[in-house]
């Protein structure tokens, strides 16, 4: 089990290949909410995310190689929990096609962690 807890840092992750036949799930064109697009993801989809500051505190998608991706980097891209709970709490197998890349990842919480 792992989670992704943060107070200001910046998350980069390698690249891996996108699967033929997957989808491009975007934020905010196709759903506002970023957890929503992640449930709304099926396996090897990308949700690309536009600039800007989404909350978030959400459980991974238990489906092989879901990538979250922003569309310009770290710098413009912001992941904010609130200060409420754990930004995004991994409790499912993942490997290297899981990818969680180019954004600010602020303000988890996460109680007796």
């Amino acid at each position: 089990m792992s989670k992704v807890l943060a107070a200001g840092i910046v998350l980069s992750v390698v690249l891996a290949p996108l699967c033929a036949g997957a989808n491009v799930v975007r934020v905010p064109d196709d759903y506002l909410i970023v957890a929503e697009a992640l449930n709304s993801a099926s396996a090897y989809d990308t949700v690309m995310v536009a600039p800007g500051t989404y909350p978030l505190n959400t459980t991974w998608p238990d489906k092989p190689g879901v990538k979250l991706m922003s569309e310009e980097g770290p710098a413009s891209t912001i992941l904010d929990g609130g200060h409420k709970d754990v930004v995004i709490w991994i409790d499912t197998p993942v490997d290297t096609t899981t990818v969680i890349s180019g954004f600010t990842i602020r303000n988890g919480f996460a109680d007796g962690v």
